[in-house]
């Protein structure tokens, strides 16, 4: 009787451990973790041979939704400065950001755009986040990574700072200061 209820309680410790070590793998806000220096790195497929976006390059167009329903084409953008930046809401060095992102997008508008893109991620939860938070700038849930693949986009925050002629002028991977995107758009706005 002994020897049964040791079986049953090393079968019982085991099952507890096996589900602890999965809960601890698969924690779907740590996607594929942090490198220390302020980037969380993101698991999006880039083909082959895909030419990365680089500085004095024209910036990849897209065509998406906001969380709003509105359409936003990059190229449609034309004209100012655009702000592009890739994030999720379960990286803590998004949302820690998100404040200073905001108080930009309203610094600046009429005279330069501010486009966030979640990663991997549902217009559902995105929308809960950016109502929480307060957001108002255009959010879109690039729930099959589209265009986080387009911009090969392995580590979040990812900031892309965009000219009035679509150029590329700045990439910062990591977490962008409320003055280092002024400085960024402003460089922009006098050039």
């Amino acid at each position: 009787m002994r020897q049964g209820w040791r079986n049953v309680l090393v079968i019982a410790v085991t099952t507890v451990v096996v589900l602890g070590g999965l809960l601890l793998v698969k924690q779907p806000w740590r996607q594929t973790g942090s490198d220390g220096a302020g980037v969380t790195a993101v698991d999006v497929s880039v083909a082959p041979g895909q030419a990365v976006p680089a500085v004095g390059q024209l910036a990849a167009d897209f065509t998406a939704t906001t969380i709003t329903g509105d359409t936003v084409t990059l190229s449609g953008l034309r004209g100012q400065p655009v702000w592009l930046l890739f994030g999720a809401t379960w990286c803590t060095n998004c949302r820690a950001e998100a404040p200073d992102v905001q108080a930009v997008a309203q610094a600046y508008a009429g005279r330069a755009t501010v486009v966030a893109v979640y990663v991997g991620e549902s217009s559902t939860t995105v929308r809960g986040y950016a109502d929480r938070v307060g957001l108002t700038y255009p959010q879109i849930a690039d729930a099959a990574d589209t265009i986080a693949q387009t911009y090969a986009v392995m580590g979040i925050p990812a900031h892309f700072f965009i000219d009035a002629d679509g150029v590329i002028r700045k990439i910062a991977v990591g977490p962008v200061s409320q003055q280092a995107a002024s400085n960024a758009l402003d460089a922009m706005l006098a050039g």
